[in-house]
């Protein structure tokens, strides 16, 4: 029987699969330096923007909080690794949300009911270390900020 983030990613490609699966095992870890994988065949996310929507796919695959940003992100998270995570769309104009790229990816995901990782950076460089919170369900979108919920994948 398949759990729920198999039915979820189903018509997925197998990278963009794998890559999800990766967020979903290290969720709530702790790592030193850029997440990534050498055995994946795509990113876990980039440096260039918050938001990680490779060229070849519609759904953006990951979400990356930073210290040093314009946007404010807004992170609740429980004791047990579960969180509510308002993150704020790439260009400041809400009006514009749709200009980006990155966003209308996003909307994608919530249209079709897509999961994202999703990443916390807690220190700077040369020390750096992110959080990974897991995979998230984006909920919709309000006031400039995307709604993202944890994904219990069981």
């Amino acid at each position: 029987m398949k759990n729920n983030l198999e039915i979820l990613i189903g018509h997925l490609n197998e990278d963009h699969k794998n890559v999800l699966r990766w967020f979903n095992n290290n969720k709530n870890n702790l790592v030193e330096k850029w997440p990534h994988d050498e055995s994946l065949n795509m990113l876990l996310a980039t440096k260039a923007k918050g938001i990680y929507k490779p060229k070849n796919l519609k759904y953006a695959v990951s979400v990356r909080s930073g210290l040093k940003q314009n946007y404010e992100d807004i992170l609740n998270q429980k004791n047990d690794g579960s969180f509510k995570f308002k993150y704020f769309q790439e260009n400041s104009d809400i009006r514009k949300r749709d200009l980006e790229y990155t966003n209308r990816a996003i909307t994608q995901n919530i249209n079709d009911v897509v999961p994202l990782g999703v990443i916390i950076q807690l220190k700077p460089k040369p020390y750096s270390q992110y959080k990974i919170l897991g995979l998230g369900i984006v909920k919709g979108w309000e006031k400039g900020h995307f709604l993202i919920q944890s994904l219990n994948a069981e």
